[in-house]
């Protein structure tokens, strides 16, 4: 009878230590979890504001500003890129569909 009772205390023991290893190593990865969305947040938060900077630096009225007050210089090429016209591109039309009838 105490064999019975000591064994049933060592499954309740052993049952509960199960669970609170369980639990511990449940927090530790919603703790990385909540963590890695932390970083993700800031470094998405980094970007958006990195993106608005490039934006505004490379918006042309700032360049038309620095063009006007002299800040970037003006270059004009020295021959046109292309000796012909430009020509809209021919289309290349096939005769009507057999099943547009």
């Amino acid at each position: 009878m105490l064999f019975r009772f000591a064994s049933a205390i060592a499954l309740v023991v052993f049952v509960s230590l199960i669970g609170t290893a369980l639990e511990k190593r449940n927090l530790e990865l919603r703790r990385d979890t909540i963590a890695q969305r932390y970083r993700t947040d800031a470094l998405c938060e980094s970007h958006a504001s990195l993106r608005a900077r490039t934006q505004q630096l490379g918006a042309p009225a700032r360049l038309i500003d620095d063009l006007e007050a002299e800040r970037i210089p003006l270059r004009v090429p020295d021959r046109a890129s292309r000796e012909e016209p430009r020509r809209a591109p021919l289309l290349h039309w096939q005769g009507p569909l057999s099943g547009s009838r």
